[in-house]
This record gives C-alpha cells, structure tokens and sequence, in this order.
C-alpha cells in the first residue's frame, strides 16, 4: 500500500519523537521535519477518509489532539494563495473579505457552491484522500490555476473538506515549482503557517517523486557518510515504533 512503498523507498522522511531515555548530552539525532505523515484509510476508494471526514480527530506532529485555536479562516501561504477546508469555500463573507475570486476543490463530490453565480473560477481536481489515489497527475493544471488567479492579483483557494491532506499536498508542489524548494522546505512553510496539516504517506511519496522531476536537491543528499537516521513504523494501535537506518 502506499505507506508500505513510502516506507521501503523514503524512509527517512518520516519523524517521531525518540525515547525520553536518551541522554541530553548526547548529540541531537537527524530527524527530518515531516511531523504529522498518516496513513489514510484503505477502507474504501471513493469517499473521505475518518481524518477528512472528522478534523477535530487530527493530531499535531507530537501525536496530541490539535487544539480549537486552529484558524477558523483560509490561511494565506502566499501573496494570493490561501489555503483552507470546505467550510471556507460555502463562505461568501470569507471569499469576499479575501479577494478570493478562484477556487480550486481537490475532492471528486463537494459541489462548487457558488459555480452558477459567475463570480468565481472553479477548477475541480476528484481525488479522494486515499493510498489508491495519484494526485501527482494534476499538479500541472492546479499549478497553472493557482498561476492564473495570482498573476491577475486574484486570490485563489486552495480546499479539500479539511484543508489538511489533499489541498496541502497540492499547495506543497506549488511552492516546489514556484520557489524552487525541496518538498521538506515547502512542507515547513506550509506548517509554519497551519501547523495541523496531515498529508498521508502516499501523497507525501508523490511530492518526493514530483522533487526528483523538478531537479531539487534534498536534504537527504547532505548527508555525513555513515550516520545513524530514524525512521518509524506502524505496530497497532496507532503507535509508531522507532527503528534506525545506517545511511551509506
């Protein structure tokens, strides 16, 4: 699935908190930022995965229940780019207070709510927060989209229904092309400026091919010969085990 093909090829893009046990004096250990990676439900195909169907179950990078003073707004990445969920593209109050004239949905079955109006440009990307689902095939099109509204000074939202997975990934991809960032500097941007974001592993694979096409270097390639990184692996019940991978 694709945490499994995640894991086995990019392994050391994932993060966790290590053993409180560790000594302080020793040297701080080489974990790279991707906080809050999950694995989206195999349960079905065509519908919102439990994370996107409820937010108030996502967790923050330190596996703790996110708290209410999450922005209630779409929250702005960039001159004109915004970020949000579902909520803020049925807001008329919001887009407007926004200048957001383009809105692009990256879910298959949320309606464009105010398409008939003619106020606002929709582009509509069906993908469902699942392993199954290439979202990497539409980078293009949104980029150009989010492109489009930006060089007319328009602002442009970027949703799925809880702005955590789907719109992010996409939104991570744009800063890549856009400001020639790696898909660890693009993702902490994104984090810095809404910190519950919880893209799933296999969309998180996906940016990381989308880096390799674009030329990016990583920080994986900075690397000192023979140092120890973490990684972490699933065992039940939500837990993550830390497991150590000698670089070469």
């Amino acid at each position: 699935g694709g945490f499994s093909k995640f894991q086995a090829e990019f392994a050391l893009h994932c993060e966790t908190n290590l053993d409180s046990s560790c000594s302080s004096s020793s040297p701080p250990l080489p974990v790279l930022g991707l906080g809050g990676l999950r694995i989206s439900s195999d349960s079905s195909s065509d519908i919102e995965s439990d994370i996107d169907r409820d937010p108030n179950s996502a967790t923050d990078s330190d596996g703790s229940p996110l708290s209410n003073n999450q922005p209630s707004f779409p929250v702005e990445i960039l001159p004109y780019l915004y970020l949000g969920c579902a909520k803020d593209s049925t807001n008329l109050d919001v887009l407007e207070e926004f200048g957001i004239k383009y809105i692009l949905n990256v879910t298959p079955n949320l309606p464009n709510l105010f398409e008939n109006a003619g106020e606002f440009k929709y582009k509509q990307i069906p993908i469902s927060d699942h392993w199954s689902q290439n979202l990497s095939q539409f980078f293009p099109e949104a980029i150009s989209f989010i492109d489009e509204a930006r060089g007319k000074n328009c602002g442009v939202l970027v949703h799925c229904l809880a702005g955590i997975s789907r719109s992010v990934t996409v939104t991570v991809a744009y800063l890549m092309q856009k400001l020639n960032l790696s898909m660890n500097d693009a993702y902490d941007i994104v984090k810095m400026k809404k910190s519950n974001i919880s893209p799933n592993f296999n969309f998180m694979g996906q940016l990381l091919d989308f880096e390799r096409t674009l030329g990016l270097s990583s920080p994986c390639d900075n690397r000192v010969p023979n140092q120890q990184l973490y990684f972490t692996t699933p065992s039940n019940q939500n837990v993550f085990q830390v497991d150590s991978l000698q670089s070469t």
